[in-house]
């Protein structure tokens, strides 16, 4: 079945193989609901911080955790990853983590850094969970042990193939192995010799390590555009430049950036749609930019503009442009990022109306979320954005910010919020708005120490 459009069509093969990673058992109950289960399912929770925590060419590996768990804490594309955590669970395709995994990470960061250097919550650009999966082989003797290695089986009645295990770093040694299976149970003759190991990958045929430096040269270019995508795509990043266009800047003359603070250029989605098979805004933001994976915020505020340039590509409507927008933010919503996602830590009450905030001075340490002393309109939006408030649109609130003492120089300051908020709460809409619908006391927001309540 084709998942976009919804046709189905039948496939004619003399073999089939299961490769679901964490989800093989699901494929594996269509041909035998009663078969026993080839995946212990764990989840990993990684965050994603700014580049400067960590050296470029150096990462460090923690064996002795609070809780025995390892810990990696590597550079990543100019960003510092930090995971896994270890959390038996059945597998989801949401990379929705959950909250407690990320304060945990956090908390184990610190005795990484210098004694002077804060890690804040409001440091986590992305963060999101995924699952590996533990196998073990079903039709194997009876008390054999599950394995971090990969495992391949063939059902003895319905001869169908499943692989699972192993790791990202040995996928192309699973799908060698997996293939020598099927030919040798299948005794497929016809088969050649396998030629794995001397196929390089897409654009690695004549790379050379100075390829940025002839991108600059011939294309004008930014030098860190170039290693982007010298390093992203090797030798196909010729026709991907090709497809820049002009910034009408002096310097880079070609390359519109798809996005403020990355190298990743909107000729990046026309060639992914033309060349890549992309059909969809959440293909382009997770998947072939990976912005959602290193700034799910920066990812959100692309998404707009990634639909606008895939829509006449793909001929989409307007209906349809919108559709995969929504579609787009409602995924990229998922994943963690400088606010915490505590929605369901404040869940409506059944008990009568909450109590006003008595302590705004609370409510203000609340939503000055990086703890610098005062709020900017980032964090007044994202706050809100973060914890649902259904109170006003991001105009009004940024109207809201732009009357408060301050705002002229992007900084509001504690007494500077106290004093308004207690002056016009009676006479503005959107505070009295504000007050109707999140009313809740200091002793709420002390019990859930996450979120953020206009009151």
């Amino acid at each position: 079945r084709d998942r976009l459009t919804g046709d189905t069509f039948p496939i004619a093969t003399k073999s089939i193989v299961f490769a679901g990673g964490p989800f093989t058992d699901q494929l594996r109950k269509l041909e035998d609901p009663a078969c026993e289960s080839a995946v212990n399912g764990a989840a990993g929770t990684h965050i994603v911080l700014p580049g400067y925590f960590s050296t470029p060419t150096m990462g460090l590996l923690d064996i002795n955790t609070s809780d025995g768990r390892f810990l990696f804490f590597l550079p990543w594309q100019n960003h510092t990853i930090v995971g896994t955590t270890d959390r038996k669970c059945e597998p989801r395709s949401s990379p929705a983590p959950p909250e407690d995994e990320i304060e945990w990470i956090l908390n184990e960061v610190k005795k990484y850094l210098s004694p002077d250097m804060r890690v804040r919550r409001a440091d986590v650009l992305s963060a999101w969970r995924g699952w590996r999966p533990l196998a073990v082989d079903p039709h194997a003797p009876p008390g054999a042990p599950p394995s971090r290695d990969h495992i391949i089986s063939t059902h003895p009645t319905s001869g169908i193939t499943f692989v699972t295990g192993g790791k990202w770093t040995t996928y192309r040694e699973m799908a060698e192995d997996v293939i020598d299976a099927v030919v040798r149970d299948k005794n497929l003759v016809h088969a050649g010799k396998r030629t794995t190991k001397d196929i390089p990958l897409v654009g690695g045929e004549g790379y050379k390590h100075n390829l940025f430096v002839k991108l600059v040269q011939k294309y004008n270019i930014s030098s860190e555009v170039a290693e982007h995508l010298s390093r992203t795509y090797g030798t196909r990043a010729w026709a991907v430049c090709e497809l820049t266009k002009a910034t009408k800047k002096r310097w880079p003359r070609f390359g519109i950036s798809l996005v403020e603070g990355y190298p990743f250029l909107e000729n990046e989605v026309e060639y992914a749609v033309k060349h890549e098979y992309a059909c969809t805004v959440c293909d382009i933001l997770s998947l072939r930019t990976r912005l959602a994976f290193l700034n799910s915020e920066a990812a959100r505020h692309a998404a707009p503009r990634v639909a606008e340039i895939m829509a006449p590509l793909l001929n989409w409507s307007d209906a349809e442009r919108e559709r995969q927008l929504e579609e787009a933010l409602c995924y990229l919503a998922e994943f963690g990022g400088p606010y915490p996602n505590t929605a369901a830590a404040v869940a409506e009450p059944t008990s009568p109306p909450r109590a006003s905030v008595s302590d705004i001075s609370a409510l203000f340490h609340r939503l000055d979320w990086d703890g610098n002393g005062y709020i900017d309109q980032s964090e007044l939006l994202n706050a809100a954005s973060a914890l649902g408030f259904a109170v006003g649109s991001q105009g009004e609130l940024m109207a809201l910010f732009d009357r408060l003492p301050g705002a002229s120089a992007g900084r509001i300051y504690e007494d500077e919020f106290i004093t308004f908020f207690q002056d016009n709460r009676h006479q503005d809409a959107l505070l009295q708005r504000m007050d109707s619908e999140f009313k809740l006391s200091v002793d709420r927001l002390e019990k859930n120490a996450r979120g953020v309540m206009f009151g």
